[in-house]
């Protein structure tokens, strides 16, 4: 059997880290692995010399090979690591029952309206198909192609061409797969700026998210809290235990995103929704116990002193220390076998901040994993290169037998150019009504978006002035609205003024009953003196409901009434062909005074 070896790569905030592993007939071996860290991820040129010195225990990139790599049989491919946050995940259900030839097609189908990009600016993959006798349902993963792409080309720039890019989180779970995970595990990564969290049971990836919290937050919490710079707090950070002070605020912090992450996973497993952690969950429902499940902490961030006791006290699940090297050595099908002394120290030293390269590895060298956010256009390049080297070869071989199979050879790779233009061909056939097609949906796409109804301070003044009719008992003195070009974040603020709490509380009731308003927080009351009468002032706080949008578009816009034949069961065409109403010059009149009058209220208040 011919031995392959995998170089995987992540790219981190501060530090790119390389895992090299040989297959072979006697199973897997890790032989190599480096970590070069460098000060600022957003300089591109640092970063490229980083990996370029990543490289250099490997020697030539796999690209820069001579003749003699065409005949050579051991293969090295080259895979990257993609962070969780930079992917999104959504469960297709109710697909319909197909075979796998057909299920590629039917998900680039569904996809289309499931994407959170646009379809020419996303990579799209899917896995965990399940199926049954009339349904199959799906995980889409996507991702940007400019997230991907930045990463390929500072790998370019040292000639490594990439063959496969695994999101951090299925990289995770195979790591935890290799080390016998079978009971409910939570993965948590600590990295610099994200912190991944991973639900694994038997081996399989059952839930994920990202959340932007990791070691450099608590950095600058240090340097803020005792007025260091950021340098000398990521040194002093190693020695405060995470339950003192300043190191507790960020633990704090930790645990509340690690209680909501443990509860959206509660829910998904009880629910069968991968979409669970965009829902709001109670953090303190949770059906995981101590005696069921575990957390393992890895990378930088897991290294605060106490973290895994603090964590466990907090959330009743047992917490410990997870290093993947050391986890997998115990399996016997792989082992660690570092050729250089310098890398067994990497390794016992660093072994805990691999998890993600090392997963990447693994799901490379596993064919049952095969989730790829590679672009379509560079894997098509990279399977006309392995073609090319493949007729390369065969020709080669055959001046060792015969000088005539050059002529044979040359023949084959005329053909397969011919083929190649004749696909070209009709691909070109199809450019122009593809371009139309595309026109017109982004034609279709501008049209709805302008239907879209935008909510105004005006929606939100009329539907308070259907609650505050009565203006002797309630008065306004202020209204402020923030936030409103997205309604779901949309923050109202009033201020109210009466001669009884009962009326104000009695408002506030039926704000909450609108349907409109929710999470109406009243402030504390106050009480003035005006004109020898008590007063009492209390502001008001509250937001949309989601439903508020749709409210308001149908109280601007009511539907009209369609006439209903009694003594018919349905209604004919003639009976729906409603004649338009005339305009009227005095309804017209009256519904601009009305305006005038509402703006003219709003000024006063």
């Amino acid at each position: 059997m011919a031995k392959k070896r995998i170089v995987a790569i992540d790219i981190g905030t501060h530090t790119a880290k390389m895992i090299q592993l040989e297959q072979s007939s006697t199973g897997v071996r890790l032989i190599n692995a480096n970590f070069v860290p460098y000060q600022d991820a957003g300089d591109r040129h640092q970063v490229a010399q980083a990996l370029e010195r990543l490289w250099e225990p490997l020697g030539k990139p796999p690209t820069q090979g001579n003749l003699r790599a065409l005949f050579n049989r051991d293969k090295t491919e080259v895979v990257l690591a993609l962070p969780r946050y930079l992917v999104s995940t959504k469960l297709l259900a109710n697909l319909p029952a197909t075979t796998d030839d057909q299920l590629s097609s039917i998900v680039a189908i569904a996809a289309e309206a499931e994407l959170p990009f646009r379809v020419d600016e996303a990579i799209f993959t899917y896995h965990d198909v399940k199926r049954t006798s009339d349904a199959t349902s799906v995980e889409l993963i996507s991702t940007r192609r400019s997230s991907v792409t930045d990463y390929l080309e500072l790998l370019e720039q040292n000639g490594v061409v990439v063959s496969g890019v695994t999101p951090s989180m299925i990289a995770i779970a195979e790591v935890a797969a290799n080390s016998g995970c079978t009971k409910p595990t939570f993965i948590v990564d600590i990295g610099a700026m994200h912190t991944d969290f991973c639900l694994v049971e038997n081996g399989e990836l059952r839930f994920s998210r990202s959340f932007r919290l990791g070691g450099n937050n608590l950095s600058e919490h240090i340097s803020s809290a005792l007025n260091i710079d950021t340098g000398t707090a990521a040194e002093e950070k190693r020695h405060i235990s995470a339950e003192e002070a300043p190191t507790s605020a960020w633990t704090t912090q930790l645990i509340s995103e690690l209680q909501r992450s443990i509860a959206a996973a509660n829910l998904q497993r009880e629910s069968g929704d991968s979409n669970a952690e965009e829902a709001p969950v109670a953090v303190e429902s949770s059906t995981f116990s101590t005696t069921e499940s575990e957390i393992w902490l890895s990378g930088g961030g897991a290294r605060v002193p106490g973290l895994a006791a603090v964590l466990e006290a907090e959330l009743n699940i047992r917490t410990i220390l997870w290093n993947p090297l050391q986890a997998i050595e115990q399996s016997a099908n792989i082992k660690i076998e570092p050729e250089e002394a310098d890398v067994g120290t990497l390794l016992a030293e660093y072994g805990d901040t691999l998890a993600v390269p090392l997963g990447v590895g693994l799901s490379a060298l596993n064919p049952a994993v095969e989730v790829s956010l590679l672009p379509k256009e560079t894997a098509e390049t990279l399977t006309q290169t392995a073609r090319q080297r493949q007729i390369f070869a065969t020709a080669g071989l055959g001046i060792l037998i015969i000088g005539g199979a050059i002529f044979g050879g040359y023949t084959l790779q005329r053909t397969q150019k011919h083929r190649a233009e004749l696909v070209d061909q009709r691909l070109a056939n199809f450019a122009q009504p593809f371009a139309a097609a595309k026109t017109q949906l982004g034609r279709e796409l501008a049209l709805t978006e302008m239907l879209v109804h935008n909510v105004s301070p005006l929606d939100i003044l009329h539907a308070l002035s259907g609650m505050f009719r009565d203006r002797t008992q309630v008065a306004w003195t202020n209204f402020n609205v923030t936030n409103l070009n997205t309604p779901e974040t949309a923050r109202i603020t009033f201020n109210l003024e009466s001669s009884s709490h009962d009326a104000i509380n009695t408002l506030i009731g039926a704000l909450e009953r609108s349907g409109v308003f929710t999470n109406v927080r009243p402030g504390g009351t106050t009480t003035i003196t005006q004109d020898r009468k008590q007063i009492f002032q209390v502001q008001v706080r509250c937001n949309l409901t989601a439903s508020a949008v749709k409210t308001f578009a149908e109280k601007r816009y009511p539907m009209p009434e369609l006439p209903v034949n009694e003594n018919e069961s349905g209604a004919t065409d003639d009976a729906l062909n409603i004649e338009p109403p005339a305009p009227k010059a005095d309804e017209s009149e009256d519904e601009k005074a009305d305006e005038s009058e509402d703006e003219k209220s709003e000024e006063d208040r």
